[in-house]
């Protein structure tokens, strides 16, 4: 991708103009710009159309909205993108199906287009209950559409289904043959049927579809940068993972990147993966710097998982820190932030919340003070009382639309009226902490922004699960603003993107629909019809095509 110089300045006339359209800019709100210029990768100013046409000189490429929103390029301030580019070439996706038969059809068409022999995989984003069957597809199912290739279809991070050949290279041999802390079922008469649970026997078996090819990663990595950016999206916080995540994980994006190729700004929250995990951490002080790397990717944290030790997974089991654990906490959290790390910590329940503040009050606001940037991802079962403590240290929260795929299951074990109330994204704003909006994908909810969105302001659950009550839903300007400016906090880029106005970094995106105006249910199906990052197009649709080559005449 080319390039402008940021050095250019904001005088002269601009490289770019964008008019007749309707331009969110500092309140996140409908506004009334019309149009905005653009210098190099800075945003030169935001106005009306005639006041914008004037900077225009002979060789400004001026193009013409047709009345359409314009809004900050959005941001995700908790995604695993690391993760999911390594493969997601190869995935088969159930995001928008709606039935089984969908979903079978799915699993067909990959078939048809692969070897036999090669992996067809589904890698969560889904839940039975969005079929009309309320039901997943059976090992036979998968078997009928995909004769000759192992399929392993994982629901959320519920369970997975394996057809016959997947079962024989995994070893799916019966309920003892599952690796410790993982379940292989089985019916009635212990023949294995094919579903297997547990992180344990999920990353059993997805370490048998890894293709250990650089080359096909970067590609990989590329085909979803390029997914995410014609949905308006030009940042992404990753935060490491559980599964298929290790050292070599990140030799896609890197070498992206060193091709010039990656058109996403991508801000990199580091994990623990090994058993040592405090000499791990410590490796990562020793020989890394928060803020390694450029504009476009660079390593900013430590997180989300500091220490499985105080992992509470989804919040649904009360977590107790061992005096030990409380003791490494400190110990990791005091290094960090003398080290000026930002830390982002996985926390759904309250207990977890309350027990990493209790030994966070040990440490005093004076040294929390010093520390870079500090944020929870979840908090979805927090009490008001605990996000007064929060507020009182004064960290931010990241916040998923996971729930809305999982609403039932979580209403069936802790009641419909607990889980309508969660989680507290009123209360949160209210408090006025930090908010930073993303979707947890590609595993735990599906990776577009829209339906984030749209679960934000409407609090629909999908899943035949119950809806957040009305008392916590946010407001359309709120819901953007987090999903810009409050996820730039999350990856500290807030003095650079995030909002348009003048001097901002010009990354924005052209959409297909009024976020605005369009009603609820339309939410989840606007697209980008252009996106810039650095004031260069990530993604042209159709209306703006041969801007590209135009900006670089």
């Amino acid at each position: 991708m080319t390039r402008k110089n940021s050095a250019a300045g904001l005088r002269g006339p601009a490289d770019l103009v964008l008019v007749n359209g309707r331009i969110t800019a500092d309140d996140h709100g409908p506004g009334s710009a019309q149009a905005i210029a653009i210098r190099g990768d800075r945003i030169a100013a935001v106005g009306g159309d005639e006041e914008i046409r004037h900077l225009a000189g002979p060789h400004t490429v001026v193009a013409d909205l047709g009345g359409r929103r314009v809004i900050p390029g959005l941001y995700d301030s908790h995604i695993h993108f690391v993760r999911a580019g390594r493969a997601w070439i190869d995935e088969a996706r159930w995001d928008e199906a709606r039935s089984v038969a969908e979903a079978l059809e799915i699993i067909r068409t990959a078939a048809r287009s692969r070897r036999p022999g090669e992996w067809i995989t589904v890698l969560g984003g889904w839940h039975p209950f969005q079929f009309a069957e309320g039901r997943a597809p059976t090992r036979a199912e998968l078997d009928d559409v995909a004769p000759h290739n192992p399929v392993y279809a994982q629901e959320i991070y519920t369970r997975a289904t394996l057809n016959t050949q997947a079962m024989h290279i995994c070893g799916v041999t019966g309920a003892d043959a599952a690796p410790a802390g993982g379940v292989y079922e089985t019916d009635e008469a212990g023949t294995p049927t094919g579903v297997v649970s547990g992180i344990p026997a999920f990353n059993h078996c997805l370490r048998f579809t890894m293709i250990d090819d650089v080359e096909r990663e970067t590609r990989s990595t590329r085909a979803l940068v390029a997914e995410l950016a014609a949905l308006g999206l030009t940042g992404v916080v990753d935060m490491g993972g559980r599964s298929r995540m290790g050292v070599d994980a990140y030799r896609g994006l890197y070498e992206l990147h060193r091709r010039g190729d990656l058109d996403m700004r991508v801000r990199l929250y580091t994990h623990v993966f090994g058993e040592n995990e405090q000499n791990e951490f410590d490796n990562y002080m020793a020989y890394v710097r928060p803020g390694f790397g450029d504009d476009l990717l660079r390593v900013v944290g430590i997180g989300e998982i500091m220490s499985h030790s105080w992992y509470d997974a989804d919040g649904l089991e009360d977590l107790v820190l061992s005096a030990q654990h409380r003791d490494q906490l400190r110990t990791m959290t005091l290094r960090a932030i003398d080290r000026g790390w930002a830390i982002n910590i996985h926390a759904v329940g309250d207990s977890a919340i309350r027990q990493i503040l209790d030994v966070w009050d040990t440490i005093g606001r004076e040294q929390f003070a010093a520390a870079r940037r500090m944020s929870f991802s979840h908090a979805d079962f927090a009490s008001e009382q605990t996000l007064k403590r929060i507020r009182e240290f004064g960290f931010g929260i990241t916040v998923q639309h996971w729930m809305s795929t999982g609403a039932a299951d979580l209403a069936a074990r802790l009641g419909v009226e607990q889980v309508s109330q969660q989680p507290k994204l009123r209360t949160m704003l209210d408090l006025g902490l930090p908010l930073g909006a993303g979707t947890d994908a590609m595993v735990a909810a599906p990776a577009n922004p829209w339906q984030a969105l749209h679960w934000l302001v409407t609090g629909i659950n999908g899943g035949r699960g119950p809806s957040r009550t009305r008392e916590q839903l946010l407001t359309r300007e709120e819901a953007l603003r987090a999903y810009t400016a409050g996820s730039a906090w999350i990856g500290l880029d807030e003095t650079d993107v995030g909002v348009l106005r003048r001097g901002m970094k010009a990354d924005l995106a052209v959409l297909s629909e009024d976020y605005f105006e369009v009603p609820d249910e339309h939410i989840p199906f606007i697209t980008s019809e252009l996106t810039l990052l650095n004031g260069y197009p990530s993604h042209e649709g159709a209306a703006f095509a041969g801007l590209r080559p135009a900006i670089n005449a």
